[in-house]
């Protein structure tokens, strides 16, 4: 099939039913000049392109033990590509666009999601690469000077241009760009938490699912570049020298970054409080002070998130390192609470509990309260499920909104699994489709406000409760990591 866009005119294919367009280039491949550059969209092209194959994903370090790249997916910098998946292209369907986790280093535009599982159900699927890791999160304006100053977050800014290209082009593959869910898990999430108070992102979607991620983890500049002085001095770089960065061969800068990306490493990357994408450096203020439309959000976290790091990174204790590793200069606030963590038989449910709560959902519930404070209509819920080895943990949601293993590999599929897969993914899909999960079976799934605190439980049966407020300790800021 072959379809006329803005952008240019596009060949690509039909499997089942479903239409498929592959690594259409939405930017210019940020290298050479554009390098630590903030993004600049793609020029439209002559002639037919084919989009049969994907584009290259981003730069990235090998994570033993964790799959987050398909086997034909190739590295390389010239990586800002995206993909269309749509059931009509004649249509004026919702659009779904899928923002990739891992820890802002790793994975792709398929990594965490089943295009046609969604495009069966009705919606337009995009999906796109970002920068990662030190190309596309590393603050460089100590060393390059201000107009540097977006290098921090050109990932960031590689997302909301793929935002406008589907603003631009969608309609041509059936598409309703007035009808656009973000929706992230993990590093994801984070991005998608981020695009909510960046202004830049306004009228680019009007509703964000966030699968294990806030906005907690937006970083101060002193912290961001505290971490690229630790970057450039693996990378061999003094200031007088700093400009080599930026000829410097992509494969030599994965090399320098890899002491601070390997391991659980959760924080060394991310967006950062740059002065000029968001304004000031106060997450749940800029919730607060937002004007204009507001985007619904559905969010929630897995009760047992860290699980999945005790069993893959071996994370049975915490000493100060780790926890310096994990939340900086906030190590000894939440060291003096683990050392209240009894030793007992029930010490790696109750560490999970703690290292869950501090990692995700205490940053989770503040987001939620913040934003339905400033009247947005916010959807939460957890997912208790844990018929499985590594138990509610981090990323197993996939398996029910996508019909994914990905980190999970002991999925199940009895009945009660299955039903329950029908009803998570119907929730997800119906709030991307008209801004309510409400699915056929389900419960009721209310708003969540602070006083009522009503929050969806997925497990078997499926459940409205209280939720509780954060457990963290109150002299805990909400940036969860900080130098």
């Amino acid at each position: 099939m072959i379809i006329k866009a803005p952008c240019g005119a596009m060949e690509g294919m039909e499997i089942q039913g479903i239409h498929q367009f592959l690594g259409i280039p939405y930017a210019k491949p940020p290298v050479g000049a554009l390098r630590f550059m903030p993004t600049e969209p793609a020029e439209p092209w002559t002639g037919i392109r084919s989009c049969r194959k994907l584009g290259h994903a981003a730069p990235q370090l090998y994570v033993p033990g964790l799959t987050f790249l398909k086997k034909e997916e190739t590295l390389d910098e010239d990586c800002l590509y995206l993909n269309v998946t749509t059931p009509d292209t004649t249509g004026k369907l919702p659009v779904l666009c899928w923002i990739h986790g891992g820890a802002f280093q790793k994975g792709s535009a398929t990594a965490g999601i089943n295009p046609p599982a969604f495009a069966r159900e009705g919606m337009v699927v995009v999906n796109m690469n970002y920068r990662l890791g030190a190309l596309g999160f590393m603050d460089m304006s100590g060393y390059l000077g201000d107009a540097y100053r977006q290098s921090g977050n050109s990932g960031l800014l590689d997302i909301i241009e793929a935002l406008r290209w589907v603003r631009k082009n969608i309609a041509s593959f059936g598409g309703d760009p007035d009808n656009v869910t973000i929706m992230g898990q993990s590093a994801g999430a984070k991005l998608c938490g981020a695009l909510t108070i960046m202004k830049k992102a306004r009228g680019l979607f009007q509703k964000a699912i966030l699968c294990s991620g806030a906005v907690q983890c937006i970083r101060d500049v002193h912290t961001a570049r505290c971490i690229t002085e630790q970057f450039m001095s693996h990378a061999g770089l003094t200031k007088d020298r700093a400009h080599e960065i930026l000829t410097m061969p992509w494969e030599d800068i994965l090399k320098a970054q890899a002491p601070m990306f390997r391991g659980f490493n959760l924080h060394a990357a991310g967006p950062v409080f740059d002065g000029i994408n968001f304004e000031g450096n106060d997450a749940l203020a800029l919730i607060r002070q937002q004007t204009g439309p507001r985007i619904s959000l559905l969010m929630g976290t897995n009760r047992d998130e860290t699980n999945l790091y005790w069993h893959i990174y071996h994370v049975h204790d915490m000493d100060e390192g780790l926890a310096e590793k994990l939340f900086g200069n906030r190590a000894s606030i939440v060291m003096k609470n683990y050392r209240k963590i009894p030793k007992d038989e029930n010490f790696h449910q109750r560490f999970v509990h703690f290292l869950t709560e501090y990692i995700y959902r205490a940053g989770d519930i503040d987001m939620a309260e913040t934003a339905s404070d400033a009247g947005q209509d916010v959807y939460l819920y957890r997912l208790d499920w844990d018929r499985q080895a590594y138990k509610a943990c981090h990323a197993s949601e996939t398996q029910f909104l996508m019909g994914l293993g990905s980190v999970i590999h002991d999925v199940g599929h009895s009945p009660a699994h299955e039903e329950l897969k029908e009803e998570m993914h119907g929730s997800f899909t119906a709030f991307i489709k008209k801004g309510m999960p409400a699915a056929e079976g389900m419960p009721s799934w209310p708003k969540f406000d602070r006083e009522n605190r009503r929050i969806m439980v997925f497990d078997h049966p499926c459940h409205v409760e209280r939720a509780a407020a954060s457990e963290t300790d109150p002299a805990m800021p909400f940036q969860v990591f900080a130098l």
